[in-house]
Formats: C-alpha cells, sequence, structure tokens
C-alpha cells in the first residue's frame, strides 16, 4: 500500500468508528424496562410524524380520577423505517380508539416504546425498533 494511502486510511477508519459509536448511543433502548410489555386502550391524541422517531399521543383513563384522563407518549422507530413498513402520516388518526402494546419507562412516565396497536376492527399494526426486537 502507498504510504499516502497509509496516511489517509488511519483518519477514515477513526472517523468511521466515531460515527458508528454515535449512531449506536442514539439508539439504545436503556430507559425502557424490557422485562415484558404492557397494555392500554385509549383515544389518540395525535401522530408526531417527525425525525428522527414518530411519536403516537394518546388519552387514556384516569385509573386514579374517575373521569380524568392521563396523556401516555409513546416513542416509535423513524419516519423512513415505518414508512417502509406500510406506515403513513395519516395511519393512525386523532380519535382513533386504539389498544397499545408497549414497552414501559423504567422511570414510571405514562408511556414507553410503541410495539404494536390494535384498533377496534382487530387489525393491528406493528412498530419499528424497541427493546424487544433490534
Amino acid at each position: 500500500m502507498k504510504s499516502t494511502h497509509r496516511r489517509l486510511l488511519a483518519p477514515a477508519i477513526a472517523l468511521l468508528g466515531a460515527f458508528m459509536q454515535s449512531a449506536l448511543a442514539h439508539h439504545t433502548y436503556a430507559m425502557f424496562d424490557n422485562s415484558g410489555t404492557r397494555s392500554v386502550t385509549g383515544t389518540i391524541a395525535k401522530l408526531e410524524w417527525k425525525n428522527p422517531h414518530v411519536y403516537i399521543w394518546m388519552y387514556v383513563p384516569s385509573t386514579a380520577e374517575q373521569g380524568k384522563y392521563d396523556l401516555y407518549a409513546f416513542e416509535n422507530g423513524s419516519p423512513s423505517v415505518l414508512s417502509a413498513r406500510g406506515w403513513t402520516p395519516t395511519i393512525i388518526k386523532a380519535g382513533d380508539q386504539i389498544t397499545i402494546e408497549y414497552w414501559p419507562l423504567k422511570d414510571g412516565r405514562n408511556g414507553g416504546h410503541f410495539e404494536q396497536a390494535t384498533f377496534a376492527d382487530g387489525h393491528k399494526l406493528r412498530g419499528a425498533g424497541g427493546p424487544g426486537r433490534f
């Protein structure tokens, strides 16, 4: 190998390593409890279709106060990954009544990583990523 190529190879490898480390750090699922999924049924508030992750916001009847609702947030994969799986920005709409299965947040806040949704008619919609599938 020529001397010039050797001098360029080391910085290129270092840059690639830094990029890979950054990419892997971004895709950690450490904040989610991977011991099992939970599910909640409620009404969709909105689907937030933007990078780096799609978010689903849902009102769930409160277990603490009858007649009140808690807002849950569910992280999902990126718009490009979800699009490849058949998702669109309008596949879930405000007002839809669905059950969401999710990996809960370790800190106990309402929400987690979206696993799948079951609609009133029984059809299911799978998410992308998450502690259960890398």
